[in-house]
């Protein structure tokens, strides 16, 4: 039996000087795969500036040992990842590929490239659509070498994507399909605005992303709404569930929602969170910045003290009206929807801390020179441009 290592796939941006042209859709994709079906396919940009993906020692199954060799060979050859470098030239696709060195931290969402690690080329190659190439120097580093191939982006057939909409007020319709994915349109068939919307993306319901703008509107009265649903859409999906789409549930901005109780309730946790960790988060740092009794380092000593006191345990007049809101929720989902709440109000709570100690940390020569109160307000702005997020990722 072949010793595996699972991976997570890394995005790298690297700024290389080509002529920048306005966005245009993909003509090529690589098609990376080992002795059988494909275990990945890379969209390869079209007018724009080149990108560089790795894929890095974490869950995920894109690199695998060699027959006979074991992790320990693989951490003693220091080998983390593979990262390719490509990009269109004319008719063709160039490619880059390297092994890097060292231990790559996946948690801090660094690039092996960009985080400085050693790199060492394996080869360099021009391929044309149909044309692939062996990575016969895999091997040199205990791995199994991939095999990649240029393929058309988009699909030469189009294949049914199961559908299930349980929100009456949206209509959804499925625009296009390519190698990564689908491309949907939600159309917004009442007068009200959509806040926020929950897709379980695989018929076991073991998937589900979601994307919101609670300070906005996500989706306006009568209006579309495009956004991608990434899977894998070919008929060799490794060690995956096939796709679907299930509109789930909706919350609209007069806080009514649609759908599955249990599914929009979760779905306004982040919302609940924000409002209750910053109702007491206002009122905290406008009283402390008021206070002409103190300068700004007693009034710093005096932020950190208590925003380390906000609670981290929503009241239980707070569970009540999560239930008055979403009536018929069960009771395994209340306590899904309670463990959530805490989870993200202890986020809440030290993601301003991070973000303060980040402000008194800065060097005492750093321009601009900020306040306390001049940091707290471009907070505040910095938390309205964050309030639209999408969940949707690859």
């Amino acid at each position: 039996m072949r010793t595996f290592i699972r991976l997570i796939l890394l995005v790298c941006p690297v700024t290389m000087l080509y002529p920048q042209t306005p966005t245009q859709q993909p003509k090529f994709a690589l098609e990376i795969s080992e002795d059988g079906p494909p275990l990945h396919y890379e969209f390869v940009p079209q007018g724009q500036l080149v990108r560089s993906e790795s894929l890095s020692f974490a869950p995920g199954p894109y690199l695998h040992l060699r027959s006979g060799r074991t992790t320990a060979d693989a951490k003693k050859n220091l080998t983390s990842a593979i990262m390719l470098a490509y990009h269109v030239d004319g008719d063709a696709v160039a490619i880059s590929a390297s092994v890097v060195f060292g231990a790559v931290d996946n948690n801090s969402g660094s690039c092996p490239m960009a985080a400085g690690h050693p790199k060492q080329e394996i080869g360099t190659y021009s391929l044309h659509q149909n044309d692939s190439v062996v990575l016969q120097e895999m091997e040199q580093f205990g791995l199994q070498p991939w095999t990649i191939k240029i393929v058309n982006a988009q699909l030469p057939t189009a294949a049914g994507l199961p559908t299930i909409n349980e929100v009456p007020s949206i209509q959804p319709k499925i625009l296009g399909q390519d190698r990564q994915g689908y491309t949907i349109a939600l159309h917004n068939l009442s007068s009200r605005a959509v806040h926020a919307f929950v897709v379980e993306t695989t018929l076991d319901h073991n998937s589900a992303s979601s994307e919101f703008n609670y300070r906005g509107s996500l989706i306006a009265p009568n209006e579309i709404h495009e956004f991608r649903l990434f899977c894998d859409t070919s008929a060799f999906a490794v060690n995956q569930s096939p796709c679907a789409f299930i509109l789930k549930a909706a919350l609209f901005a007069d806080g009514s929602f649609e759908g599955d109780a249990a599914a929009a309730a979760t779905l306004a946790v982040p919302q609940i969170a924000s409002e209750i960790q910053r109702r007491h988060l206002y009122a905290l740092m406008d009283d402390i910045l008021a206070d002409p009794s103190r300068d700004d380092a007693a009034k710093l000593a005096r932020t950190r003290s208590e925003l380390s006191k906000l609670y981290e345990n929503p009241e239980p007049a707070i569970l009540e009206q999560i239930q008055l809101r979403f009536p018929g929720l069960p009771r395994t989902a209340l306590d899904s929807v309670t463990s959530q709440l805490t989870a993200s109000l202890s986020g809440e709570k030290q993601a301003i801390l991070h973000d303060l100690e980040s402000f008194a940390n800065r060097p005492p020569d750093a321009v601009p020179r900020l306040s306390l109160a001049q940091w707290w307000t471009d907070w505040q702005k910095t938390q309205v441009s964050a309030s639209r997020t999408s969940l949707f990722a690859r």
